[in-house]
């Protein structure tokens, strides 16, 4: 079954809304739950958030967090998600952040690092992927581990 199907269904069944912010994924899992009939019944949009200003400027990124830890870190994919939620008043939001490559990285963050958190008003959590392949290959791979993340958040929470 497609899984943002079941992302439709659970959030038509249990009235929820969703948000998406992204930096390395650019707008692939909005596009995703857009691309779906019905999709505007839950999904109230998303922010892509490239540079790190406009972590800081429009999703409230820390940052002294950023200096320290840099883009590619749990703490600023939290607080991406947390921020989104709250901008879009919706009831979970999703973001994401990493290096798709084919530059970026560091020894502690190399190409294919992603982390992708989940926000919601009882708890924000994040999980730390690495993912192989070309720029196109970890961006889908991102996005569909993403969207297993989130419908599984969404059924925890249920």
């Amino acid at each position: 079954m497609n899984l943002f199907k079941d992302l439709y269904n659970l959030c038509s069944d249990g009235n929820i809304s969703i948000s998406t912010a992204e930096s390395c994924t650019a707008g692939n899992f909005a596009s995703n739950i857009a691309a779906f009939p019905g999709a505007s019944s839950f999904f109230k949009g998303g922010i892509i958030a490239y540079q790190n200003n406009i972590k800081i400027q429009v999703l409230g990124v820390v940052e002294s967090v950023l200096h320290q830890k840099t883009a590619v870190c749990s703490e600023v994919v939290e607080q991406m998600a947390d921020g989104v939620r709250k901008k879009f008043s919706s009831d979970f939001s999703i973001a994401t952040t990493g290096y798709a490559g084919p530059s970026g990285g560091s020894k502690i963050n190399p190409i294919g690092t992603v982390f992708i958190a989940i926000s919601s008003k009882e708890r924000t959590l994040s999980k730390h992927f690495l993912f192989s392949g070309s720029r196109e290959s970890i961006v889908s791979q991102a996005v569909n581990n993403g969207i297993l993340f989130l419908i599984q958040e969404l059924k925890n929470q249920k």
